[in-house]
């Protein structure tokens, strides 16, 4: 029987962290491994009352409650997963809430699939395929996307690069699964060898947006990545809105972000052109846009200057000549985009 482990990385929610641990608390089969990585200052004085509140979760003397030194999603994962001794790493956030029958499904998958061919499985939140038009909606999305140039957050992937059409093996096609491009980042199981040796990209700094688009289209390379339909999770968006960046910033950190994954992992034209191709659609569509559209929209849309500036970022990115240049600029551009505001 394969192993599961669980890190969960919070910051500065404690009320939220407990319902999280309340779920885990409650699932049908316990994790073997159960790692919190905490980054609020003065965890300490709630850390061991939680503990004491859930002993089950941390019975295993592997189990742990580690205080991270400085907030930063990339970096609190990988502290969880170098202490990871499971076969099966999960990775959850502090505002979502699993079923009970979780970790058994997600296991069942993995335990099924005898030669390896998935790397990561995704659960659902809860309802989001409730349907058959759902399901199918997203299976022609995934077709669109790459076998006509669409795009995963903004990133066109050659299609000699991804493992999304490949079929699933006969052993697990009685199991409610669609193959997907990305694992989606409050939610994601990876068999732990795959993700052990390089870890989460610590290049993305705090927020760590797309970092889990990063570690997807990586393992996605040499192994298929599926959602199970039926194993459930709650995920309430607007509890972690505080943590995210305001509208002006994430137009601009998804354009840099999702540069900065190209020039990493596919720099070549074909990528690259397709990025420029939808900025300059993106472009389009701001300057025509009413003005009450547009400034509903600016996360998507931008504003004049955010374009401006996100254009001259991308230039930055696609002049380094090398992955250390590459790291040093996008580590840097991202405290600018941290400053920027409308």
């Amino acid at each position: 029987m394969l192993t599961f482990g669980t890190v969960i990385c919070t910051y500065n929610r404690p009320h939220l962290l407990e319902r999280c641990l309340e779920a885990w608390n409650s699932s049908n089969h316990l994790p073997d491994q159960f790692i919190v990585v905490d980054s609020t200052e003065g965890a300490e004085q709630y850390r061991t009352a939680l503990m004491q509140k859930f002993p089950r979760l941390f019975t295993n003397s592997d189990s742990q409650y580690l205080i991270a030194p400085k907030p930063g999603l990339t970096t609190q994962r990988n502290l969880g997963l170098n202490q990871v001794k499971t076969d099966i790493a999960c990775f959850a956030d502090d505002d979502t809430f699993i079923t009970p029958t979780y970790v058994s499904k997600i296991l069942e998958v993995f335990q099924a699939d005898l030669h390896k061919t998935i790397g990561g499985v995704n659960g659902v939140a809860t309802g989001q395929f409730d349907n058959y038009s759902q399901k199918y909606f997203r299976l022609t999305k995934n077709y669109f996307r790459h076998h006509l140039g669409w795009f995963l957050q903004r990133i066109h992937i050659p299609k000699t690069d991804t493992k999304l059409f490949e079929p699933i093996a006969p052993q697990l096609r009685h199991f409610p699964l669609i193959p997907i491009d990305r694992l989606w980042g409050a939610n994601m199981n990876y068999r732990t060898e795959l993700i052990a040796d390089s870890g989460f990209d610590e290049n993305f700094q705090r927020y760590g947006l797309f970092e889990d688009v990063d570690m997807s289209v990586r393992v996605g390379k040499t192994h298929k990545l599926v959602c199970r339909l039926d194993a459930e999770i709650s995920h309430d968006d607007s509890l972690g809105k505080s943590t995210r960046p305001n509208d002006a910033r994430y137009f601009l950190a998804s354009w840099v972000n999702s540069a900065y994954i190209i020039e990493k992992l596919f720099p070549c034209d074909e990528s690259r052109n397709s990025h420029q191709r939808l900025f300059n659609m993106v472009q389009l569509a701001s300057a025509i846009a009413p003005a009450k559209i547009a400034e509903k929209k600016l996360k998507t849309l931008g504003a004049e200057q955010l374009i401006v500036k996100a254009h001259e970022y991308i230039a930055l990115l696609r002049n380094c000549d090398s992955p250390a240049s590459l790291s040093e600029t996008f580590v840097k551009l991202q405290t600018d985009i941290s400053m920027t505001d409308l």
